[in-house]
């Protein structure tokens, strides 16, 4: 397992496990499998056309990866995050997206900042209340971005902080006025894309961090909880 958990976290898929990961993944991340979804090995080969056998080392793999917890007679549940543990990871995101600007690619690839007005289109054409559909564009959006940094130790790593957190941001977006969020995750990315225009890594590293940090004011927000109450006492 040890190989194939080292190539599953990100990037594109090289081989059927690593789709079928990819795949679920995604389903998790944008909530078509919401917390507490139960996944099931003999479903997943009869919908991939696969053995049991690879299904059962991709379940391990997202199991590895926070994903899924397993439970004694029931099987593969999709986890949900405790707030305190959020914050947690929401923090080391915010620490990491601050130093990413000097490993952002330079110069920026031709069309970079027109791609985030693109991602930017995706998210107002979701349609009210549509929270997959918001998923999909936010796991479009920040694959995108990641794809700009160049270490790929730094990247796979802020992929797979963001991946064990996004499905908690969509848990609690109903609970948000989604005009709102539209309109500020629309103003986030104009600012990406100015500053990718105006070929400032650093103010791109900085920004993205501003971003992970009203992500979370968000997600407590929709949960009805304030920093002070999640933050794990010394």
């Amino acid at each position: 397992m040890a190989s194939l958990k080292s190539h599953l976290h990100s990037g594109p898929p090289h081989s059927r496990k690593e789709m079928i990961y990819h795949k679920l993944r995604d389903r998790i991340c944008s909530v078509q499998y919401p917390p507490g979804s139960i996944l099931r090995e003999t479903e997943l080969a009869e919908e991939f056309n696969i053995s049991r056998t690879p299904i059962r080392h991709v379940l391990t793999t997202l199991e590895h990866d926070g994903f899924l917890v397993v439970k004694h007679g029931v099987g593969n549940i999709v986890s949900e995050i405790e707030p305190r543990e959020l914050v947690e990871i929401f923090t080391v995101r915010m620490i990491l997206w601050q130093s990413a600007g000097d490993f952002f690619v330079s110069p920026f690839p031709e069309g970079a900042a027109e791609q985030f007005t693109e991602y930017k289109a995706s998210f107002q054409s979701v349609e009210p209340g549509d929270v997959v559909g918001f998923g999909r564009a936010n796991n479009a959006y920040y694959i995108g971005l990641a794809e700009l940094i160049t270490n790929r130790t730094l990247r796979d790593t802020i992929m797979k902080l963001f991946f064990q957190t996004s499905r908690m941001w969509l848990v609690s977006l109903p609970a948000l006025d989604w005009e709102e969020v539209i309109v500020a995750v629309s103003d986030e990315l104009d600012e990406l894309s100015r500053l990718i225009r105006l070929e400032d890594p650093i103010g791109l590293g900085l920004a993205a961090r501003n971003h992970v940090f009203m992500a979370r004011r968000r997600i407590l927000e929709g949960l009805n909880m304030e920093l002070k109450d999640v933050r794990r006492p010394f």
